[in-house]
């Protein structure tokens, strides 16, 4: 049969285009309700995702659902010590009794969370890569580049950085260079790369004074070790092959004992990322967009994961809400802002602001982690902050008295050290 030619199959009640953690937690969250509904994915599970493969232990708090089933299903890793440093090489390690972050492979992540929406009723294709939508009174035609055609009331955008739905829906022509980043990751075997410590995650803030991070993330039974940039300084003051960078990050890091063994360029990827914020507008008539597609990564950090999952599962409350009420256009579906919002909103915003204030000025990371290194607490609040464990406007006092004290306590000893 010719392209074009297929027959409109009456699909479901809600397309999710995208099978991460977004289109997994959304497909997830509206079968559980009843709803019919079908996930379509350019790409066959399991299959890789360029990631840190990084995710704050909250995660088993807000989705206590599936807390025990993804410990039975994913080799994660607990991480109780973090390692921060700056640009000159200060550093400092916070410790706590509960873990700060989770580490994992997203191959298997990605494939558990699918697998249980399938469990509980969602209908998944794969190897379906959406090209066009078409709208009518009466719902959204999803099209795939082979000629398929799917009919729905609702759809739902999960289909990353570069969304297809997005902008069919009329909600962005992509994300600016000057909101994106250029990630690198290198997930490793343990026997070729190895963290020296294999319980401490180290991230180095303002890496070579640039306006960027590299970290190394110690996983089950590999390592993940990558850098990142703003893309627009990447484009006009670094340029070549992201792996120059990624390996001499590594290299260095070697050099400096953070890890043992060598970059595997086999193992290198290279992927943007959101860091500007949200889409000014995240849902339209008869579509909803979540995860990196409606750009929920944390500014400063690059997390996306646990974004990815809450506004997952808030969009297929969304939805199927719309459904009952029998209304999908967009008057329908505003309560879908409100919903994020409230959840995430004021974590997404702080985290801009400090991105744009440490990422503009990499000598002050040197100065807050000086402070930090002369205070436990102040140590601690500053990891769980930087992790998403702490809300920052909650601690925002707490941090600026604790940082002008351990200031003012390192002050006598340096006029001490230079008399």
């Amino acid at each position: 049969m010719a392209r074009g030619e297929h027959a409109v199959r009456q699909a479901a009640d809600v397309i999710v285009v995208g099978g991460g953690p977004a289109g997994a937690m959304a497909a997830m969250t509206l079968a559980t309700r009843g709803v019919s509904t079908l996930l379509l994915d350019k790409k066959r599970f399991p299959r890789d995702k360029p990631c840190g493969g990084g995710i704050r232990y909250r995660v088993y708090r807000r989705f206590p659902e599936l807390a025990d089933y993804l410990r039975t299903t994913v080799a994660i890793h607990e991480i109780r010590k973090v390692r921060m440093e700056g640009p000159s090489g200060a550093s400092v390690l916070a410790e706590s009794d509960e873990p700060f972050y989770l580490t994992l492979r997203r191959t298997e992540f990605d494939a558990a969370l699918l697998a249980r929406a399938r469990a509980v009723g969602a209908e998944v294709l794969e190897a379906v890569r959406v090209s066009d939508l078409a709208f009518s009174r009466d719902g959204v035609t999803v099209r795939s580049v082979d000629g398929r055609a799917f009919t729905a009331s609702i759809a739902i955008a999960a289909d990353g950085v570069n969304s297809v739905v997005a902008r069919q829906a009329g909600l962005g022509d992509g994300f600016p260079e000057g909101a994106l980043a250029i990630d690198t990751m290198e997930e490793t075997d343990l026997a070729e790369l190895a963290p020296a410590d294999p319980e401490t995650m180290y991230v180095a803030y303002g890496y070579r004074g640039y306006p960027g991070y590299g970290y190394v993330f110690p996983k089950r039974h590999h390592v993940d070790a990558g850098v990142g940039f703003l893309l627009s300084f990447f484009k006009a003051k670094l340029g070549g092959a992201p792996y120059e960078h990624h390996a001499r990050f590594v290299e260095d890091a070697r050099r400096r004992g953070v890890v043992h063994g060598r970059s595997n360029p086999k193992n290198f990827k290279a992927y943007r990322l959101p860091l500007g914020g949200p889409l000014a507008r995240t849902y339209a008539d008869r579509v909803l967009v979540c995860g990196d597609a409606a750009g929920f990564v944390n500014g400063y950090t690059g997390e996306g994961i646990y974004h990815a999952m809450v506004t997952g599962q808030l969009a297929g409350q969304t939805a199927a809400d719309a459904l009952a009420r029998g209304q999908c256009g967009a008057a329908g579906l505003a309560s879908y802002e409100a919903r994020w919002r409230r959840e995430i909103g004021r974590e997404l915003a702080d985290s801009l602001r400090i991105q744009r204030r440490l990422f503009a000025r990499p000598a002050l990371v040197d100065t807050v982690i000086r402070a930090a290194a002369a205070d436990r607490r102040l140590c601690r609040l500053l990891a769980r902050v930087a992790l998403g464990e702490e809300d920052l406007r909650t601690r925002k006092l707490e941090l600026a008295l604790r940082f002008l004290l351990a200031r003012f306590r390192r002050a006598p000893s340096a006029v001490r050290a230079a008399g």
